[in-house]
């Protein structure tokens, strides 16, 4: 399992693991999702999707010490799996 030690804005510190951070991803889209939904909205995304939606368009970097790591790890995972995806497809395609 991956962890991620932070600085908190008290100047203290905490971990974040991988589990979590796509869990407060996961949270913010279902809560952005829902107050788009209470203004007439209709979101077809996963709240994966929305949460990550939602942390560059409402510009929350810098807002919550916990939530920009979680950004980042997520982020982080998802290039990385996509990037191992596509190195396994060009690798494929060169053997044939």
């Amino acid at each position: 399992m991956r962890f991620k030690l932070y600085n908190t804005f008290g100047g203290g510190s905490d971990v974040l693991s991988l589990g979590d951070a796509y869990a407060e991803i996961r949270e913010l889209g279902h809560v952005f999702a829902v107050a788009l939904a209470e203004r007439g909205h209709e979101t077809k995304d996963s709240d994966m999707m929305n949460g990550l939606s939602a942390y560059h368009l409402l510009r929350l970097k810098g807002e919550s010490a916990r939530l920009d790591a979680a950004h980042d790890m997520v982020m982080n995972d998802i290039s990385s799996v996509m990037f191992k995806r596509a190195r396994e497809i060009a690798s494929k395609e060169k053997d044939q």
